[in-house]
């Protein structure tokens, strides 16, 4: 039964000062509607569980033996939510000014949307770029090798974030952020829940595609904002991140565009690593080259 107008997912991992402040930033700065906090834990180290249900009593846990990964536990949440919209929020954003009430009222007068993004703001107040056109082969091939050749490839990675427009409009658009992404329940219905054969990265912008195939729109909505403090959630510099973001990518690319595409991804990417490995290795003496060299090494495999 759904009796309340928003269901708050957002999910833990080791992160209790970041997910308290998200927390106290949606009760602060939410007002005028029902809604309901579900925190699904995945299995934190930091004690997260228990000191976070001492301090928020009211909200509802799930608390996972493993990590179960972040598509996962999001449709835990979804599956336990009683509102009419979902919103899967990240625990490194701060909602400001009842942004979830002004995305609230705007999705519910649109019958033709399925998803919808707000505007995301870096700790600095400087616009973060978090829509974007859905991820292709060239594209994510420039994002795995720019070491060698970013230089000649920037207009990609302008392209792909849209960074041409400036994001005070409102936007059909491919895909929004994962860090704020409020859904329509009935939308799953639809579409269905994440697929959790992504375990972390582009488990959104697969959702998004998904609501586009189905014939809905994903729409960035610039009227509400949300800073996200990006990193803080997770080494995104570390091996094991990278290669994680490596092999959803990969899966990515196979289920969208081909078993075919997805192994020539794969063989391009190997090639450019080990030219990329070979160049570092000239520069050994230099730690940042070592540590970039040690980790093309353990890519390639």
């Amino acid at each position: 039964m759904t009796n309340r107008d928003l269901s708050i997912i957002i999910v833990n991992y080791n992160t209790t000062e970041l997910t308290e402040n998200c927390i106290n930033s949606v009760i602060l700065n939410t007002h005028g509607i029902e809604y309901e906090i579900i925190l699904v834990d995945n299995s934190s180290k930091d004690g997260s569980c228990a000191y976070l249900k001492e301090v928020f009593p009211n909200i509802q846990i799930i608390a996972n033996s493993g990590n179960l990964g972040f598509a996962k536990a999001n449709n835990q949440g979804i599956r336990l939510a009683k509102g009419r919209n979902i919103l899967l929020l990240n625990s490194d954003t701060i909602v400001l000014d009842d942004c979830l009430k002004k995305v609230l009222e705007f999705a519910e007068t649109r019958h033709d949307v399925g998803v919808v993004g707000c505007k995301i703001l870096n700790k600095d107040g400087s616009l973060q770029y978090s829509c974007y056109h859905s991820p292709g082969f060239l594209s994510e091939l420039v994002f795995f090798t720019k070491d060698i050749i970013k230089g000649f490839w920037d207009p990609i990675a302008y392209y792909k974030y849209m960074k041409y427009w400036n994001h005070n409009s409102i936007k059909v658009v491919d895909c929004i952020s994962g860090c704020f992404m409020m859904i329509k329940k009935e939308v799953f219905s639809q579409v269905e829940h994440l697929d959790e054969k992504y375990f972390m990265y582009y488990e959104d912008s697969d959702f998004c595609r998904r609501v586009k195939d189905s014939g809905l729109k994903v729409l960035y909505y610039p009227n509400s904002q949300i800073i996200h403090l990006q990193g803080l959630s997770g080494d995104k510099t570390s091996f094991s991140t990278l290669k994680q973001c490596f092999d959803s990518a990969y899966f990515f690319i196979n289920k969208h565009y081909g078993r075919f595409a997805s192994k020539v991804f794969r063989s391009l990417c190997v090639l450019i690593w080990k030219i990329e490995q070979l160049i570092f290795s000239f520069f050994m003496i230099n730690k940042k080259c070592a540590q970039k060299a040690k980790m093309l090494r353990s890519l390639i495999g």
